[in-house]
């Protein structure tokens, strides 16, 4: 058992997350132009973005229901933060171990280098880190409760309320 399943609120937002990854997946199969962030908290995830309501809904349901019935590769997405942490992390440390203890103008190219292959090594371990650290497929027992609507100035705000069992 993964030790981030018996911290809480943890379990659950990586509960969350994973959620929040099926949607949005579904959400650009059915119209790869849409827009839209997400962030996951303890009571669900929020989406920002020009979305439907209906479709948001219909979405989270159909993801959800996905999720429960084994899909676990949804709760995987390619352009996750958790993505560009990891890219920009493993860049950093290469950047760092590039220029050595004497950076120099000259050693440039090898920190150009150094980042390039941290950014390209960078996307299969985002994946695992999603997989291993701040997504979780477990979704038995989740229900979708609700969707309330608001605006951050010109954006558009919905927050996916999630029910659990027991």
């Amino acid at each position: 058992m993964n030790p981030l399943e018996t911290i809480q609120p943890l379990a659950r937002i990586r509960r969350h997350h994973a959620i929040e990854h099926a949607t949005v997946t579904l959400l650009t199969e059915r119209n790869p132009d849409v827009r839209v962030i997400g962030r996951s908290d303890t009571t669900g995830f929020y989406i920002y973005g020009d979305v439907e309501r209906d479709e948001l809904e219909d979405a989270a349901r159909r993801g959800l229901a996905r999720l429960q019935s084994g899909e676990s590769a949804l709760a995987i997405h390619p352009r996750c933060g958790t993505n560009i942490v990891v890219t920009s992390l493993l860049s950093a440390l290469a950047a760092v171990v590039a220029l050595g203890r004497k950076p120099r103008l000259d050693k440039l190219p090898n920190v150009i280098l150094a980042t390039t292959v941290a950014a390209f090594l960078a996307q299969p371990l985002g994946a695992q880190v999603q997989a291993r650290l701040t997504t979780s497929p477990d979704v038995r027992g989740a229900r979708i409760a609700g969707i309330r609507e608001s605006r951050m100035g010109q954006i558009k705000v919905q927050h996916v309320e999630i029910e659990w069992e027991g």
